[in-house]
């Protein structure tokens, strides 16, 4: 805890984290603290649902995910080629991206395999989960039950450190947890893991990495300096799409104290092709902003995801602040934001590369970049919908981002893809309903029997795309 030694308080001190050192004043809540409480909050509801005898989350699975690890992997009925650390990541690797793997792979791999240094075993349990929940080997996917309890009190083994390489594994483990559980409809606990996430991230200081301020975790080459831009960012961007798409309760305080540079891709890490710029400030406010040579940083997969969950988030922000009784001063206020936002969000939209570039996408990249364009586009929608029934110009808007959202559901060969996102279903969901919203209104109209054939052949097209991922993932199959 702080002991308000002034200017640096022993714990910050201690830890060389002088940049975060916060003085509780006037009453004030730090944003560690702050993080704490939701935690708890979330803890608390948790422990409310078992207690009732209710599931977590309504999956009604029966099992025990918190149970201590008492099993061996020889133990189990497997035989030895599904034990190896080789299958296992073989069986991972196609799906790695989509569920929030964001370490280089090819380190990982080496280190895990070659080099003597196994990964963390709760790292490697949340990954064996992840490997049993996609596998089409039966004595494999058996053992998912097995490999939660395993992976789940592992997590808490990072929770206390401040090293930079348990800093990422920590992150990396409660990423794959919280996807695995929003895969499976268990949103509670993907919200608490979340949290965790959210926790090392802020406690690492990965939202200072090359900041003017001179603050920021130091790592050791550029691969690693990747690892932690992109760890930042793929928790930055799950918090901003998740509480706007699934109305969760944001982590992070501000973004306006981000300067953690945009993301490159891992290739870029690996060739050490690192910024020009030594330093980075004020990330996320340039970007909304709109800062002149703001558009030509960030062109990664992840960047694109990043810069879509910011404008998503505050398009659902901004829509929300809108009340009928406002005020003449509050109203013309807020429509000034209003119409800066949406000027803002249709200059990225026009920036992002159209439908059929697609096709040149590789295997790995082709469903982030599903998910980023269908949030860019949702952002649209986000901010006009509550004006779509009184404003013509609105309702416009809202129906450009829908079809934009099925163009690229149509050229992306979805039945090609092992997997994507699932929150990608809520994005889908709420551009489905609005369109079925603008087909009731228009079916009374006579003259728009060819309007309303398209708009239902949108519908059908997102259904149909939902229904795809849907077998393999309870989350698609509901939302």
């Amino acid at each position: 805890r702080c002991d308000s030694v002034r200017p640096i308080c022993g714990p910050c001190s201690r830890a060389h984290r002088f940049e975060d050192c916060e003085y509780l004043e006037g009453g004030g809540t730090s944003k560690v603290q702050l993080l704490e409480e939701n935690i708890h909050r979330i803890q608390s509801r948790i422990m409310d649902l078992e207690i009732s005898g209710g599931p977590p989350t309504g999956s009604g699975a029966n099992r025990d995910p918190y149970a201590s690890p008492g099993v061996n992997y020889s133990s189990l009925n497997l035989s030895h080629s599904l034990t190896q650390p080789q299958f296992r990541l073989d069986t991972f690797a196609p799906y790695a991206h989509e569920v929030g793997f964001f370490l280089n792979q090819k380190r990982f791999r080496n280190t895990s395999l070659h080099n003597g240094n196994e990964a963390p075993a709760g790292l490697l349990s949340a990954i064996c989960l992840w490997a049993a929940c996609v596998s089409s080997a039966e004595p494999l996917a058996s053992q998912e039950n097995y490999f939660l309890s395993q992976a789940l009190p592992m997590a808490t083994t990072f929770l206390a450190s401040s090293h930079r390489l348990k800093i990422l594994y920590g992150i990396q483990t409660e990423v794959l947890l919280c996807q695995y559980f929003l895969h499976k409809r268990r949103l509670l606990e993907a919200q608490y893991h979340l949290s965790l996430a959210v926790s090392h991230v802020v406690l690492g200081n990965l939202g200072s990495i090359r900041s003017a301020q001179g603050s920021g975790v130091l790592p050791q080459d550029s691969i690693e300096e990747g690892e932690l831009i992109a760890a930042f960012w793929t928790v930055f961007s799950m918090d901003r799409i998740w509480s706007s798409a699934l109305n969760f309760l944001s982590n992070f305080a501000s973004p306006s104290d981000i300067d953690t540079p945009w993301p490159l891709e891992t290739e870029e890490y690996e060739r050490n092709h690192l910024p020009q710029q030594p330093q980075s400030d004020n990330t996320v406010q340039r970007f909304i902003e709109d800062v002149p040579g703001t558009d030509h940083d960030g062109l990664s997969c992840l960047a694109i995801l990043a810069k879509s969950a910011i404008l998503h988030e505050r398009a659902t922000n901004v829509a929300q602040q809108w009340r009928s009784d406002m005020s003449p001063p509050e109203t013309t206020a807020f429509f000034q934001s209003f119409t800066k936002l949406n000027n803002r969000i249709k200059k990225f939209r026009d920036s992002l590369p159209g439908p059929n570039a697609l096709a040149s996408c590789t295997i790995a990249m082709k469903p982030r970049m599903i998910l980023a364009h269908s949030v860019a586009h949702a952002a649209t929608i986000q901010l006009n919908r509550p004006f779509v029934a009184a404003n013509p110009q609105c309702r416009e808007l809202c129906m450009k981002a829908c079809q934009s959202i099925v163009r690229i559901i149509r050229a992306a060969g979805l039945r090609h893809m092992k997997y994507i996102d699932p929150i990608v279903g809520s994005i889908w969901s709420a551009t489905g309903q609005v369109l079925l919203e603008e087909i009731r209104r228009l079916h009374t109209v006579p003259t728009a029997a060819a309007v309303v054939a398209d708009l239902m052949g949108a519908y059908d097209a997102i259904v149909a795309s939902a229904a795809l991922f849907s077998r393999k993932c309870p989350f698609m199959g509901t939302s």
